[in-house]
């Protein structure tokens, strides 16, 4: 008899379904990450009344358009990520190891779905998603798509810190 199922979540959350009671998520460390879920990366989910600008992103077939985003250190920005492309996209900010991390677990699972998670979304063709994130003192931050093969063909970007 399966009791439940648990999945993990990029944002350092262990994702567990139990269909007599139902979601939840239990927060694990991870590398990169502190003790509470989406708050990697020297930075954290921010708040829509603090955003500061928005930028908007666009998914290519397999670029980032733009690349580089110069962003200032405790900046809060609205990310509005538009996939012009033909295939499914994430966009997830993350640390370059917490993507190596993530792309492993996608080559496990390739079709995870990164709704619900405060770093990253994943946008089918034609659509946009949305993210607002405050940003650390970081002076790299990376964004990439982690599904399989994309961010291996350049689909990888970069929050510059500017002081």
């Amino acid at each position: 008899m399966i009791l439940g199922v648990a999945a993990y979540t990029l944002s350092g959350a262990i994702s567990l379904s139990n269909p007599a009671l139902g979601p939840t998520a239990i927060p694990v460390a991870l590398s990169g990450h502190q003790d509470a879920p989406g708050a990697g990366t020297d930075g954290e989910p921010g708040d829509a009344a603090a955003v500061w600008r928005t930028i908007r992103i666009e998914a290519r077939n397999m670029s980032f358009k733009p690349h580089s985003i110069a962003i200032r250190p405790g900046e809060t920005v609205r990310l509005v990520i538009f996939n012009s492309g033909k295939l499914r996209h994430e966009f997830v900010i993350a640390s370059n190891a917490e993507h190596l991390e993530h792309r492993a677990a996608m080559r496990r699972m390739p079709d995870m779905n990164m709704t619900g998670e405060p770093n990253a979304v994943t946008v089918d063709p034609g659509q946009s998603k949305e993210l607002i994130w405050k940003f650390g003192d970081d002076p790299k931050v990376e964004f990439s798509c982690d599904i399989p093969g994309h961010a291996e063909a350049g689909m990888t970007g970069i929050f510059r810190t500017v002081r």
